[in-house]
């Protein structure tokens, strides 16, 4: 072969590896897109989430104060003289322990969406590593076309397959 031939066969070569580079970043780009897409989503999720615990722990103490005053108001009403006195302190303890077993429904309610919260938190956390995972992919294929250094290409091997375990992962976990 002539030295012309051998550098057409090259150049052939070498386009043929960059249509192949350019088709697995293209890959790699949906792949992040996706990956970034649910892990936005996550965090929204646990920012409302977490708004919503901070509204159920301030209706919860609500629900304790009230269980407070009623307390105070039925000691009060109690050291009233005559049965008109005791009647009322027993009305106020009565409400009182309603308060109380309705705020400890609500403490029972926030703690679990608090664990809720917590573990939204964790899940997109997995997110977050794949998508920089895959980002450094991006760079080792942009590197590998730059080069024509095929290491970096196969190199770009591994954080996508990290990705992909780690978004399968964050998916299946609570």
């Amino acid at each position: 072969m002539e030295s012309e031939e051998l550098m057409e066969l090259s150049e052939k070569v070498k386009k043929g590896s960059e249509r192949v580079i350019g088709l697995t970043m293209a890959v790699v780009a949906a792949l992040l897109a996706a990956t970034t897409l649910v892990g936005h989503r996550l965090h929204t999720e646990e920012t409302v989430a977490q708004t919503k615990s901070a509204d159920g722990w301030a209706f919860f103490q609500a629900k304790n104060g009230r269980y407070h005053l009623y307390s105070t108001d039925a000691e009060l009403a109690g050291l009233l003289v005559g049965e008109r006195g005791h009647e009322v302190a027993e009305r106020w303890k009565q409400k009182a322990e309603q308060e109380r077993r309705e705020a400890e429904d609500v403490r029972k309610e926030n703690e679990l969406r608090d664990r809720e919260t917590e573990a939204t938190a964790r899940r997109a956390t997995y997110f977050d590593v794949a998508e920089i995972c895959l980002e450094v992919a991006l760079v080792l294929c942009s590197i590998a076309l730059l080069t024509g250094a095929l290491l970096f290409w196969r190199l770009s091997f591994i954080g996508t397959v990290i990705a992909i375990v780690t978004v399968a992962v964050g998916w299946w976990r609570t």
